[in-house]
């Protein structure tokens, strides 16, 4: 049975609707509140992205420690891509592409813990080896970064998930 017509178009229009609501929501969080100034840049990549179907999920604003000072980390902006039209984003990204699931990127992304400043340790995280990484993985994560790049937001080192302003 199809839907009505329209109503995939509304569907998407109604989940682009919810993730701008969502990233001005966690930016008004005291945990993103030195990030909030990212807002143009996080909703122009919602825009690019709803043009393929998917729709940015960010997470929070967690300090990501690394390496010998792991004290004093650096605040990141914690993303993740949601896929709404599995069909449109097959054209841009690979891997199961399930309408409603994350974007398949080999590895989970922490998930916020509101109303504290979260801290990750990269060395906490379980990461696969590069080279064990699936190629639709790795298209995955190059197409993120790229996508992020265009808008000004630089990929953290170690992460697929972490971005912070230029």
């Amino acid at each position: 049975m199809l839907p009505p017509p329209g109503a995939a178009g509304q569907d998407e229009a109604q989940a682009s609707a919810r993730a701008q609501a969502e990233i001005a929501s966690v930016l008004a969080q005291a945990e993103c509140r030195r990030l909030a100034g990212q807002r143009a840049r996080l909703q122009a990549v919602q825009t690019a992205l709803a043009r393929e179907g998917m729709a940015l999920r960010v997470l929070g604003c967690p300090q990501l420690a690394s390496g010998a000072n792991a004290a004093a980390g650096q605040q990141v902006l914690a993303v993740a891509v949601q896929v709404v039209d599995g069909e449109r984003a097959a054209r841009t990204v690979r891997g199961p592409l399930a309408d409603g699931e994350l974007l398949d990127m080999g590895s989970d992304a922490p998930q916020g813990a509101s109303g504290l400043t979260q801290r990750v340790s990269t060395a906490n995280l379980a990461k696969p080896p590069e080279d064990a990484l699936s190629p639709d993985v790795l298209h995955n994560r190059a197409w993120l970064r790229t996508l992020m790049g265009r808008e000004g937001l630089r990929a953290v080192a170690d992460t697929w998930w972490a971005f912070a302003p230029r």
